[in-house]
């Protein structure tokens, strides 16, 4: 669990590297977060919340199955855990930031158990309810 709100602007390097906002880092005892395409936009989970929130829910599930498979491939083989360091920067990878669309403008948000990360213009049209 997160116990910290946010709702506020990021700047993404050209590289892709991204600082959290400091309220965020002096939360985090895990120094990583698993970070996972959905729909359009990222989320970010901490390691232990990944684990019993995701990956121990799909392992109950029938692994046989063709569209459990597809799903379990959707949140597990595209999941990467990524290092955050002191100053509360991470790296992420070409291939999350392209199956997200983000720029250079970005929106951290987040939610109970996980953050989302959204390029800024999609997360505006989703508050306007497009």
């Amino acid at each position: 669990m997160l116990d910290v709100i946010l709702n506020t602007p990021l700047i993404m390097e050209p590289k892709g590297r991204i600082t959290l906002p400091t309220k965020l880092v002096c939360e985090l005892k895990e120094r990583s977060l698993v970070w996972v395409p959905y729909k359009n936009h990222l989320r970010a989970y901490l390691p232990s919340a990944w684990k019993a929130n995701v990956v121990t829910p799909l392992l109950a599930e029938d692994t046989w199955d063709e569209a459990l498979t597809e799903k379990h491939r959707r949140r597990l083989a595209l999941a990467d855990d990524i290092h955050v360091d002191e100053h509360g920067r991470c790296s992420l990878t070409p291939l999350l930031r392209q199956m997200a669309g983000l720029s250079r403008e970005c929106h951290l948000v987040s939610m109970m158990d996980r953050l989302e990360l959204w390029e800024a213009e999609r997360w505006a049209e989703w508050v306007r309810g497009g």
